[in-house]
């Protein structure tokens, strides 16, 4: 990622920088000014700090004391974050073949991922996807929602993290025209959809999760779907889920489906083993949402 490299590379500069200064100082040349120094330590803080302890270089200097081991310590923070966001799950061969338009489905790129755009003019579903998951992973499940049940959209989260992109729904509702709208996500992106949804009730005609569950009190109907096998939901949150709703709520559990089957990007970490196929849960889940919209 264009990030991380950025990074490093202003740590590498920063370290040079520092030491060519060292170098300047010990034969009393001109020298680099001590703010340019802290200006390249912002973002190259690790190189900086490195800087300081392998030149013995700027180690008395009250404020390269203070600051650099500040901007050292949030830039590995940083780049732990997007080194950690670089490694997501992928999708198959099955699910590449699911974004291809049929006779039934128009599949189309959109300002904020894709439109499954199927017989429905009425419905439309807005898709979070999981976190640190290929959100194409989610497009047969989501083609085979759109073949019959409602046109569906599916969001392209930044880093695949669904709270970076939490309001992507609204954007959605500004430039569509549907009659319903109803949100809904897997894991991560569930959570953070029915958190949206708690915030915007009167856009929205309901929620529909997929192994996720409500994070705020809502008034809207909502749809709760996960797996018996199910290693990676927290079923605590899920046992207290009703209490959220005052709305219509709905829980189904598909026996011997789990966690990673709403998608089509092989095994999850911590995830339990399914007994039914892939094809049979995601089935399942498209006869529960056929009846509870």
């Amino acid at each position: 990622m264009i990030i991380i490299v950025l990074l490093c590379l202003l740590s590498v500069i920063t370290f040079l920088l520092f030491g060519t200064d060292k170098q300047r100082a010990l034969k009393h040349k001109w020298r680099i000014p001590e703010r340019t120094l802290l200006f390249f330590s912002v973002f190259g803080g690790i190189g900086g700090l490195l800087g300081m302890f392998v030149f013995h270089h700027k180690t008395r200097k009250l404020r390269f004391k203070i600051l650099v081991p500040i901007f050292a310590f949030v830039d590995a923070a940083v780049l732990a974050f997007f080194l950690y966001a670089s490694v997501y799950y992928a999708a198959d061969a099955s699910a590449a073949d699911a974004m291809q338009s049929d006779y039934v489905v128009t599949v189309e790129k959109t300002d904020t991922g894709w439109l499954f755009d199927g017989p429905a003019d009425e419905k439309a579903l807005i898709f979070y996807p999981g976190a640190k998951v290929d959100e194409t992973a989610y497009a047969p499940l989501l083609h085979r929602l759109a073949e019959e049940e409602m046109d569906v959209y599916l969001v392209k989260m930044p880093l695949h993290f669904a709270f970076l992109g939490i309001n992507k729904a609204g954007e959605i509702m500004d430039h569509s025209d549907y009659d319903r709208y109803y949100v809904g996500g897997h894991s991560l992106g569930g959570a953070m959809a029915a958190e949206y949804a708690a915030e915007h009730e009167s856009d929205l005609a309901g929620i529909i999760l997929f192994a996720a569950y409500p994070t705020k009190k809502t008034n809207l109907d909502t749809l709760l779907i996960y797996g018996s096998e199910d290693g990676v939901l927290n079923m605590q949150c899920v046992e207290g889920a009703s209490d959220l709703v005052s709305g219509r709520f709905q829980e189904i559990m598909i026996d011997g489906g789990n966690h990673a089957l709403f998608g089509n990007y092989g095994e999850q970490k911590g995830d339990g083993q399914a007994q039914i196929s892939g094809e049979e849960q995601q089935e399942q889940v498209v006869r529960a949402v056929r009846e509870f919209v």
